[in-house]
């Protein structure tokens, strides 16, 4: 399997290349960082601010302040005269460190790395990297649909963790503390909802939502994935860590399984059904810890029991009054 062989480097590359950081996503305050995930443009670091990770898919980065995460661009240039707590990975682009930058993690590139005197660099520089996905689409053949699918999860994973970081962090709690029952609601979801979209559109009135049910049922399948790579991850890559390389080592575990003949298959019905069923139970979770701010009664739902006054009457006013 040649190219199995060739492509299984660069599904584990997310996860290996990184492995020298250990930045926490946290700041000197303790308050969390939040990552910077574009698919489409710039992102500038200002010099005084910190920020968690940062990832471009297409597009420059600039980092003048602090960086306590990876600078991963896909597509672009990256100039660095600040500090990355991580690494400094531009697949098809160069790099450049000004004379203040200081970077922790290893600086990868594409293209040429210009580094400026002055510039520190903890882990190793390396330039010209071709990496593995570079070769035309095409000559992958049959792991075409491959390249596609766990790309397009990837993707997807990004967008959720960018919409959605709490309820990530709820998601890959549920599936670390009810496996079992995250593994049974994936199941009776799986199986429930494509018949009941089947029902709607055989039953004429509900044809429209049986239609987009059934229609949906692939993006939803891909939402699990996600979400399964992201409660992967979280058992390697634990808090307070950064959510986006956490993300990163589960799916490129995921990935590299589903790049072996006639595991696919069972990879990716297996992380979806997971995925959704982890989903379930974490907005279960969330709905009964939701409090009940309508009403006038307190949270046990008990009126509280009126306080008793004795009543005095004016006789015995009028000897506590003499009586001093």
């Amino acid at each position: 399997m040649p190219i199995a062989r060739r492509l299984l480097p660069f599904a584990l590359l997310v996860a290996c290349l990184f492995a020298p950081a250990t930045a926490s996503a946290e700041g000197s305050s303790g308050t969390e960082l939040r990552d910077q995930i574009v698919f489409s443009g710039d992102v500038l670091v200002r010099r005084g601010e910190q920020v968690g990770e940062v990832v471009v898919v297409r597009g420059r980065v600039l980092v003048a302040g602090v960086v306590r995460g990876d600078v991963v661009v896909l597509n672009g240039r990256i100039q660095v005269t600040g500090q990355v707590s991580g690494s400094v990975v531009s697949v098809s682009g160069p790099v450049a460190l000004g004379s203040s930058s200081h970077v922790r993690g290893d600086v990868i590139a594409g293209e040429e790395v210009a580094l400026e005197e002055g510039a520190k660099v903890d882990g190793d520089v390396r330039e010209d990297v071709t990496f593995a996905l570079n070769r035309p689409f095409q000559k992958l053949g049959r792991f075409a649909p491959w390249v596609a699918v766990w790309a397009s999860a990837l993707a997807l994973g990004f967008v959720l963790l960018l919409l959605a970081p709490r309820g990530a962090d709820a998601v890959a709690g549920a599936a670390r503390s009810a496996p079992w029952a995250s593994v049974g609601w994936g199941v009776a979801g799986s199986l429930l909802l494509p018949v009941l979209g089947a029902l709607a559109v055989v039953s004429l009135v509900w044809l429209p939502l049986g239609l987009g049910l059934l229609g949906a049922l692939f993006l939803l399948y891909s939402v699990g994935i996600a979400w399964s790579a992201f409660a992967l991850g979280r058992l390697l890559w634990r808090e307070p860590r950064g959510r986006v390389l956490a993300f990163a080592f589960g799916w490129a575990i995921l990935a590299a399984l589903a790049a072996i003949p006639w595991v696919g298959g069972v990879v990716w019905v297996a992380a979806a059904v997971v995925g959704l069923g982890a989903m379930t139970v974490a907005a279960w979770r969330a709905r009964r810890r939701e409090p009940r701010t309508g009403g006038r009664h307190r949270a046990s739902g008990k009126m509280p029991e009126p306080s008793v006054v004795p009543m005095v009457t004016e006789a015995e006013m009028g000897k506590e009054g003499t009586g001093l």
